[in-house]
């Protein structure tokens, strides 16, 4: 003590009591907690690294939007599908035989489909559904066609026409399965008409 002041009360050098002590402590421990545990509020604009093979999290680029979106293949689609009746890839049997004919299309018709004679055509369907077969003919008068399908039991269909140059139609739905069909045209008990071609919609 100088001067009869105690060095405590000394202008200027005043000295904290023993608890401001403590409070001024647990403020510095909370600063420093909370300095580790909460992360900066701004951090730089910076990419971040991958390892090879990890997706990234950027968002999409004008780029990356154009690109294909997957590589899984588009559904198969029905197409019309169009059979000559003459066609190398059908069977004809018993005396069926492909014969010339300017009104037809592709320019012959199969003819002589009677009680052993007949004309299978062959082809392959994509996609199973419900669809419509029209059979084009020409004959001159009323006969009958029977059809089969896939070795189903055959329908009769009475047609009718005013000569052996006038293509003629009908029609009818069936139902199709996907893969090879096979339409039998005959009739096993009186004449039939000619046969131009079969079309599948």
């Amino acid at each position: 003590m100088a001067n009869g002041i105690a060095p405590d009360t000394l202008p200027g050098h005043h000295r904290p009591s023993r608890r401001q002590w403590v409070g001024l402590a647990a403020v510095t421990a909370v600063v420093a907690v909370a300095t580790v545990a909460v992360p900066p509020l701004i951090t730089p604009n910076r990419e971040p690294v991958l390892a090879p093979n990890e997706p990234s999290t950027a968002p999409h680029t004008a780029a990356a939007a154009a690109s294909p979106s997957g590589s899984a293949s588009p559904a198969i689609r029905f197409v019309p599908i169009t059979v000559e009746a003459e066609d190398p890839g059908n069977i004809l049997s018993g005396g069926a035989a492909a014969t010339t004919c300017a009104s037809c299309r592709g320019g012959r018709r199969v003819r002589y489909l009677c009680i052993a004679c007949r004309v299978t055509v062959r082809t392959t369907v994509p996609v199973s559904g419900r669809r419509t077969v029209t059979i084009v003919y020409e004959t001159d008068g009323d006969r009958a066609l029977k059809v089969s399908v896939n070795g189903a039991p055959a329908r009769t269909w009475q047609v009718t026409g005013t000569d052996w140059t006038t293509p003629r139609s009908f029609r009818f739905t069936a139902d199709l399965p996907a893969g090879p069909l096979r339409l039998t045209l005959f009739n096993d008990e009186t004449p039939a008409p000619d046969v131009d071609q079969v079309l599948i919609s």
